[in-house]
């Protein structure tokens, strides 16, 4: 019996095996994809940004008195300074706002900004940017077609991918992440190395939208 049951363990294992063997392959393959086509458009300073007429700001977390998380912080500044060099005229900022809750990143943002000298008639307010994809759909939305994309480097591959899908001519501006903690930047890239994959899948199936 103990006999009989060895060969179907091995042959359990070997499929296992194969199973993950082949999911590594694809992760692997989607993300040099999405990487490999984005990269040529992403640049490492202010300096080397091209002029457009908007920057989009992506959102993340803000604690309850309104402070700038980790992540978000290095977006804005970096948002900011292409504003005072005068390579955009306007910031777009997205992220999520929960009303009832009080929640509200973009307008933490917008008023991190104001209070070192942006304008609000510079800033568009988008609410609904819960996701990457919805951020870049609502920017399409507005009749932007040339922009900048300010977030981190392992951030902005998706983001280029999916502004490129929702019609946008996309520059991504690298935001400083020399700051973060080893652990949040290993699980940033395992997040993103997976959602590379699926934003694959989701844009071949529905492209991008606000949903």
């Amino acid at each position: 019996m103990a006999e009989a049951r060895a060969p179907r363990w091995r042959r359990l294992r070997r499929t296992l095996l194969g199973a993950v063997g082949l999911g590594l392959l694809v992760v692997g393959a989607g993300n040099a994809w999405v990487i490999h086509t984005t990269s040529p458009d992403i640049v490492a300073s202010v300096a080397d940004a091209p002029a457009r007429p908007v920057a989009i700001v992506l959102g993340n977390r803000v604690f309850p008195d309104g402070t700038l998380s980790r992540d978000l912080f290095p977006r804005v500044a970096v948002a900011l300074a292409l504003y005072r060099a005068g390579k955009v005229q306007r910031l777009f900022l997205s992220g999520a706002a929960i009303e009832r809750d009080g929640y509200d990143e973009p307008g933490a943002m917008a008023g991190w900004l104001e209070r070192r000298g942006v304008p609000r008639s510079a800033m568009i307010l988008d609410r609904l940017g819960y996701r990457t994809a919805a951020t870049m759909a609502n920017a399409a939305a507005q009749g932007f077609k040339d922009v900048l994309v300010c977030t981190q480097w392992y951030h902005l591959p998706r983001a280029l991918y999916l502004a490129r899908h929702a019609g946008l001519t996309a520059t991504g501006v690298v935001a400083d992440d020399k700051g973060r903690r080893v652990g949040d930047r290993a699980r940033s890239f395992v997040r993103e190395s997976v959602a590379r994959v699926e934003t694959i899948v989701e844009v071949a199936v529905r492209g991008v939208s606000a949903r």
